[in-house]
């Protein structure tokens, strides 16, 4: 049963899927990041998360985690979100910068990465993903190119990832 608080996180996830049904998943991915960035205007400049002694954040909660894993209880892994993360991976792979791409766990990292880029951008910062773990389980993604441009490797990552769900870098312009 779909209760009243429960009504507006599945209508959105809903939403994606009939989107990409409508007008495929590249125009989704559009119109996620477009919504992303919207609410990152209101919100303003800043960052999400706890802080290391470094330029690294974490969340060490899931945004849309509960419910991206009771929708999947209900739906099964939607094609239509196989669709939007096999989209991002290539156009990842075709991009000059694969860096500024998600680190994709799950399908709502287009939405949150495109809002946590805005309001860094918003700051005069750049914010990378550097990895992913999805609330679904124990899947992990990685953003080799921005760890590779955080400096740091892998593993160190997995290491934050024990305790977060994302792994951000904050890279500052005038440290270029």
């Amino acid at each position: 049963m779909i209760r009243l608080e429960n009504m507006l996180p599945r209508a959105f996830l809903v939403g994606i899927m009939k989107m990409v049904d409508m007008s495929g998943p590249l125009e989704t991915i559009r119109w996620m990041q477009s919504i992303g960035e919207e609410l990152a205007v209101i919100e303003g400049p800043g960052f999400e998360g706890a802080r290391m002694d470094t330029d690294i954040v974490y969340l060490p909660i899931s945004p849309f985690g509960n419910e991206v894993v009771e929708f999947s209880r209900i739906y099964e892994k939607p094609e239509q979100f196989s669709e939007i993360i096999g989209t991002m991976s290539n156009l990842k792979t075709k991009s000059a910068a694969p860096w500024e791409f998600p680190a994709m766990s799950h399908v709502l990292d287009v939405l949150q990465h495109s809002y946590n880029q805005k309001r860094a951008e918003l700051a005069g910062t750049r914010f990378y993903n550097l990895g992913s773990k999805s609330p679904l389980g124990d899947v992990r993604q990685y953003n080799t190119e921005a760890i590779e441009r955080a400096g740091m490797s892998k593993e160190n990552v997995a290491e934050i990832l024990d305790k977060a769900f994302f792994v951000y870098f904050i890279e500052h312009p005038e440290k270029e």
